[in-house]
């Protein structure tokens, strides 16, 4: 059957009608990282964002996701962290006047922070403990394992289990004993795709390297996403979190190499046989219902390559390009600029010898040199990057914006709009979690 991504909006309204129509507990799957949830004919929803216009307009979802003013009639609305494909606080702005609950998970201050700033009001989730949201629907959620920034929720009323993973990597140490607790799971919204920087924009691989190690890497999270639901053993597995694609270059190493729904499935269906079944090739307008004690889904069936061919359609027929201007005018870095970031390193704890460079494309000859082991921040101006060290180079907007604070370097790394370079090119996590969480 072909399916037209780019006329869905009848076909997904349809499903979104009969998903509506019923009253029995379900899960309707909204695209990329969003579900609503129906449990005794109360509804939420997870990870739901309009704002397509995030990290500075870098990505497209594809399929889309539904956009229908009922998705929007619910008694409550899950949060799972701050990216900006999950996160959207003026579209929280307008559901906090309709007095609809916003629930995250505790034990992130720098999401509460966020939301505080943003005078949204929000319900503070315990974690790794069963919460009743309501007398008879309760939650379990748990943190990721070392970034401060990730979460998973488990929502339930004894008779429908679902497990909303988002994008967030936990390993057996969290989903062990979160499966001990809360028992079965119906449907699980398993993570699985390699949507990272690494090793598309690393100036020192050459193409055939690179690609090697994108093949590499998307395997690895695809068992990431199989042990998940080894542990998990859901009924029904909806393969979550890629429906990511960059704009900047439709025909880009990372846009072509990251694992589409369907490469994940057809992945699990050889490498996890006991489950194989469990797997649905669900996206945007899927849905399932829990009748009479069984889990029926209604979905699409679409290989690989009718998936990969609507994708290829949809890019080049409907994405313009965009060509960045560099900025004329020369980017001053100042002591305010350096004290700024060196308030923001400060919170750091882990005191290692490593060094982070960051500049602008037009002056690589002004980098600022960011010491871990000490906090001290100065400028760089030697051509040679120091040993143990990182080096990003920046677009001139991105880094701009990044300097003047109207963005955190996490969203400068979201925005995928830059190169760099690793001395020795190793990979270290702790080093990851640093640049990501503080600056």
């Amino acid at each position: 059957m072909y399916i037209n991504f780019n006329d869905s909006n009848e076909k997904f309204s349809h499903d979104l009608s009969k998903f509506l129509d019923s009253d029995k507990d379900g899960v309707f799957y909204i695209g990329h990282a969003s579900i609503l949830v129906r449990l005794n004919e109360k509804k939420f929803i997870f990870d739901v964002i309009k704002n397509t216009n995030f990290y500075n307009n870098s990505w497209l979802f594809f399929p889309s996701q539904i956009n229908d003013k009922r998705i929007f009639d619910v008694d409550g609305v899950f949060v799972s962290h701050i990216h900006g494909d999950h996160y959207d606080p003026k579209f929280l702005k307008k559901i906090q006047k309709k007095n609809i609950p916003i629930y995250i998970l505790n034990g992130r201050p720098s999401f509460n922070k966020d939301l505080e700033n943003k005078k949204i009001k929000f319900k503070k989730i315990p974690h790794n403990k069963k919460y009743f949201i309501d007398k008879n629907i309760w939650v379990y959620g748990c943190l990721h394992e070392y970034n401060d920034i990730d979460s998973s929720l488990v929502i339930s009323n004894n008779n429908l289990s679902v497990y909303h993973g988002n994008d967030n990597f936990i390993t057996s140490k969290t989903l062990v004993p979160l499966k001990k607790k809360i028992g079965k799971i119906d449907v699980a919204c398993i993570p699985f795709a390699f949507i990272h920087f690494y090793p598309y924009l690393l100036k020192s691989l050459n193409k055939n390297e690179n690609k090697k190690e994108a093949k590499r890497l998307e395997n690895l999270f695809m068992n990431y996403g199989i042990n998940q639901a080894k542990i998990l053993k859901p009924k029904v597995i909806i393969p979550f979190g890629s429906n990511l694609f960059h704009l900047d270059d439709p025909k880009s190493a990372m846009n072509k190499g990251v694992a589409t729904p369907i490469d994940f499935v057809n992945y699990a269906k050889k490498n996890h046989k006991s489950f194989k079944n469990n797997y649905k090739t669900m996206l945007s307008g899927s849905f399932c219902l829990k009748e009479k004690g069984k889990i029926n889904c209604f979905f699409e069936k679409i290989s690989s390559k009718m998936f990969n061919d609507q994708l290829e359609d949809f890019t080049f027929k409907k994405i313009k390009i965009l060509n960045y201007k560099k900025i004329n005018k020369k980017i001053k870095i100042n002591e305010y600029h350096l004290k700024s970031i060196k308030k923001k390193i400060s919170k750091n704890k882990l005191k290692l010898d490593h060094k982070i460079l960051i500049s602008n494309e037009s002056q690589k000859q002004d980098r600022i040199c960011i010491n871990i082991k000490n906090n001290n921040v100065s400028l760089y101006t030697n051509q040679k990057i120091p040993f143990n060290s990182h080096y990003f180079m920046v677009q001139d907007n991105e880094f701009k914006q990044w300097l003047s604070k109207k963005i955190s370097f996490e969203e400068v790394l979201g925005t995928r709009r830059f190169t760099y370079e690793r001395y020795p090119n190793t990979y270290n996590v702790k080093i990851n979690s640093i640049y990501t969480n503080f600056l």
